[in-house]
């Protein structure tokens, strides 16, 4: 909210004086007598007379300020400038009594005509008396009238110094002390502010007797910092005129206070001021978005608050995800001149405090894993298998149970590598690195990939594999463009195919075309048998309801098939059958800390949060964790397992695990360094996890997007915005579709006045995406 000045109303009655035929009060009705005006020996054009040309431009500028005077005075009902956040010096004037002359402006018009007409029907000395008579009510232009019309022409130098010849001549001096003050305030002259302050509670005895003693006393209080004390005062006050001034003032205090209900209430109480864009921010700071922007869009209508309304909608929408309405709000309001609306409120970047907090982190806990879509693909990522051209050869390669499950057989896809003994040699380096992908060096396998890929650029098998390992690294672009490569490669792969579509719609980028051409060749495909991948297609489109048959189709008994008729019936609301399918997996892949987690979820997500976190702690305390998983499988375990480890309270447990194992130097030190400073950040152990990412990125030579964007976390909680803004830079560069380091460089740009570049990485969101690490501050 505004500051609050003093408000000088209108009398409706006046007391001493005389009520002319004007139709004006004044407290001096004497006029010149008609003697003091000599006949002339000729009769003069009323412009050769020099005396009343000269009385004439004095009075037309004196009605001339007057006139601006005026104008403001009878504009006291509207709505002051300002609003609730942030709190800026606002002008009110004060009420006395004897001390303000109401004024018809239209008689003032009729008087002056009046005036002109006589002169010009030769009536001079009738003229000339209205003239005079129109200079004496001039003189109502007061120093402290003028002080205040000063002030809402924001010249606050000029109306300090009328308020102080105001308080010299003993004109309102109360009032004028206390406008005096916040004249010093807007100047940020802290030493004539206090002053003034001074001077308005010295004089303040002499309006003992006026019924805005206690509104004078609540006003100086306000500025002096002694809101409970002005609250009082403001109680009892008792002049009908001043109730819902004094309900305004409350309401500040009240949301200085932090009382944003109370400030609510008395705003919708009061009658006198608009106070939409007030209402508007109140709710937008009580987390009420959806009445902020009900309450900010009307405060639009209001000219000299659209500014401001756009600009605390425009804050609403980036807290809530708006990204694209924000956008198009700015464009229609400011094209061409876009940048100017982002700087009327100055923000403050930091993480969320449910990072750092567990009571904060255990009230914002979803226990729905599966909660959107991103979710809900990273988990199928998880499960998909790797092709290879021989399932059997390569399972015994790899040696490792169950392994079957993971692995496709690619076996229509050997056109490309005629020879046996070349297919053979290609299988067995894909199961090579296959091999590290079960050993948990993700990273590492994702490189080899690549630099087999240099060998066969040709091939849909290794372009489908590195698209996979880049999946479940979370590099959503990349896992697109080589799924699509894939898919081009050999349009019989569907796996790819439909995984491109997924990847796609994760990194913004039209598939219609390609889901098209899909669709198209399972329609002449006469051996098409893949209709696991013709459900993913669906589920990439979001097409729930026509996935349901899939849920009856016993003939696929994978990790993957299971995992798909949980997303399947959980999105159609059939939870029951989701808990069956999550205990197959878990069956199926019984060493799986995410079959685990997934699970346990599912036969817990009915408790309230205390005995979810109570059964938490008992069912994972004793858990023997495989680390290498943690520490080198996909990102989606590490989120998911620290996550629960979070708001179970087991978060320091873990971490003092980490440190021994990494102690005992017989782990993958790099993996072990990342999962350490990842829980460093969710401890609140910001200067660690900076100084373990900057390791990790500098010694480990770890330059995925991810890592980048984690140190650029960990730097935002250290107050080091400059090293957050490069990190996040080459975060994007690693993979264009991370949403999340969008997010905050766009933040971090407008935090820092660059908006240029805000706007631009605003526009890359997505409308809804909602940011885990992300929010803002008003400074």
């Amino acid at each position: 909210m505004v500051e609050e000045e003093v408000i000088l109303k209108e009398k409706e009655e006046t007391s001493g004086g005389e009520e002319n035929s004007s139709g004006f009060s004044r407290n001096d009705t004497n006029t010149q007598d008609d003697s003091s005006f000599e006949e002339a020996p000729r009769e003069k054009k009323w412009y050769e007379d020099t005396k009343f040309v000269f009385i004439l431009a004095v009075l037309l500028g004196a009605v001339a300020i007057l006139l601006v005077v005026l104008s403001f005075l009878f504009s006291q009902k509207s709505e002051p400038r300002g609003v609730l956040i942030p709190t800026t010096p606002q002008a009110h004037q004060a009420n006395a009594d004897n001390e303000s002359f109401k004024f018809d402006m239209s008689k003032m018009d009729n008087m002056i005509q009046k005036a002109n007409a006589l002169y010009l029907q030769g009536e001079r000395e009738q003229a000339l008396q209205v003239y005079e008579q129109i200079a004496l009510y001039s003189e109502a232009l007061s120093n402290y009238n003028l002080g205040v019309s000063q002030m809402n022409q924001n010249n606050y130098a000029l109306a300090l110094e009328s308020f102080k010849k105001a308080i010299e001549s003993n004109e309102n001096q109360t009032a004028s002390a206390i406008n005096a003050a916040v004249c010093a305030l807007r100047l940020n002259d802290m030493p004539k502010f206090q002053y003034y302050l001074d001077l308005a509670y010295v004089y303040l005895p002499n309006e003992g007797n006026s019924k805005l003693f206690n509104y004078y006393l609540s006003l100086i209080n306000y500025y002096k910092g002694f809101y409970p004390e002005a609250l009082q005062m403001l109680q009892l006050t008792n002049d009908e005129s001043y109730v819902d001034n004094a309900r305004y003032l409350s309401a500040k205090i009240y949301a200085k206070m932090g009382l944003d209900a109370k400030a609510l209430e008395n705003l919708q109480k009061q009658r006198n001021f608009e106070s939409s864009l007030s209402q508007g921010l109140i709710y937008a700071r009580m987390g009420d978005y959806a009445r902020a922007k009900t309450a900010l869009e009307r405060s639009l209508k209001v000219d000299k608050e659209r500014n401001q309304s756009i600009a605390a909608l425009n804050l609403i929408d980036l807290k809530t995800g708006k990204y694209q309405d924000m956008l198009s709000r700015i464009r229609a309001f400011y094209q061409g001149a876009e940048k100017t609306t982002l700087n009327t409120y100055k923000i403050k970047v930091r993480l969320k405090k449910e990072l750092f907090d567990i009571q904060t982190a255990q009230d914002n806990f979803s226990k729905d894993f599966l909660q959107d879509k991103k979710a809900q693909a990273d988990f199928l990522f998880y499960f998909a298998p790797y092709q290879v051209f021989d399932t059997k050869q390569a399972a015994n390669y790899i040696n490792k149970a169950n392994i079957v499950d993971f692995l496709e057989d690619k076996k229509d896809g050997i056109e490309l590598l005629n020879a046996s003994q070349m297919l053979s040699s290609v299988n067995v380096k894909l199961a090579k690195i296959i091999s590290k992908v079960f050993e948990n060096k993700l990273e590492e396998a994702n490189s080899e990939f690549k630099t087999l890929l240099n060998s066969y650029q040709e091939h849909s098998i290794l372009h489908y594999n590195l698209a996979l390992s880049y999946a479940q690294l979370q590099n959503y672009d990349l896992a697109y463009k080589h799924f699509s490569s894939s898919y081009h490669l050999d349009p019989k792969n569907y796996a790819a195919g439909a995984f491109a579509v997924l990847a796609g719609n994760l990194s913004q980028k039209s598939t219609i075309k390609l889901v098209n051409e899909i669709n198209e060749n399972i329609s002449v495909d006469d051996e098409f048998k893949a209709n696991i991948y013709q459900n993913i297609l669906l589920f990439a489109n979001n097409d729930n309801a026509a996935m349901l048959p899939f849920l009856d189709d016993n003939t696929e008994s994978s990790p993957l098939s299971f995992m798909l008729k949980s997303i399947i019936a959980k999105n159609n609301g059939l939870y029951n059958q989701m808990d069956a399918q999550l205990a197959r997996l878990k069956n199926a892949v019984k060493d799986d800390i995410l079959a685990d987690i997934l699970l346990f979820n599912a036969q817990n997500s009915n408790l309230n949060i205390k005995e979810y976190a109570q059964n938490a702690q008992l069912h994972f305390k004793d858990t023997e964790l495989n680390y290498k998983a943690l520490a080198g499988g996909a990102n989606l375990i590490r989120e998911n397992y620290i996550n629960l480890m979070r708001v179970s309270g087991l978060l320091n447990q873990e971490r003092e695990k980490i440190k021994e194992e990494l102690a005992l130097g017989t782990q993958d030190e790099a993996g072990l360094s990342s999962i350490l400073a990842y829980m460093d950040i969710y401890a609140g152990l910001y200067a660690e996890a900076y100084a373990l990412y900057d390791t990790l990125i500098n010694d480990f030579n770890r330059k995925d997007s991810t890592t980048y964007f984690l140190a650029a976390v960990a730097a935002i909680g250290s107050n080091n915005t400059n090293a957050a803004i490069a990190l996040l830079e080459l975060a994007k560069l690693e993979d264009g579709s991370n949403q999340e380091a969008r997010v905050a460089l766009g933040l971090l740009y407008q935090e820092v006045q660059n908006y240029e570049p805000a706007l631009y990485h605003y526009g890359q969101v997505e409308n809804n995406f909602q940011s885990k690490f992300f929010t803002f501050d008003l400074r």
